[in-house]
């Protein structure tokens, strides 16, 4: 699974209410779930919504669960 979608999992967030908190799509989000990077100021809104490092840098990362 990965890191982002388990974060967002945690918190009962699904990609469309993620990305309404931080004021883009849910295509952005999902994107990130498929490898791309979040832009430094999305990084930023992440963090300030509690996601750890790893899933605002690497989204995209799989960990074990």
């Amino acid at each position: 699974m990965q890191i982002l979608r388990k974060e967002m999992s945690l918190r009962g967030l699904t990609a469309k209410d993620l990305a309404t908190k931080i004021g883009l799509s849910a295509a952005s989000v999902h994107a990130w779930m498929n490898g791309s990077k979040p832009s430094p100021s999305s990084v930023v809104k992440l963090k300030e919504l509690g996601f750890s490092e790893t899933a605002c840098l690497d989204p995209g990362k799989d960990i074990e669960v």
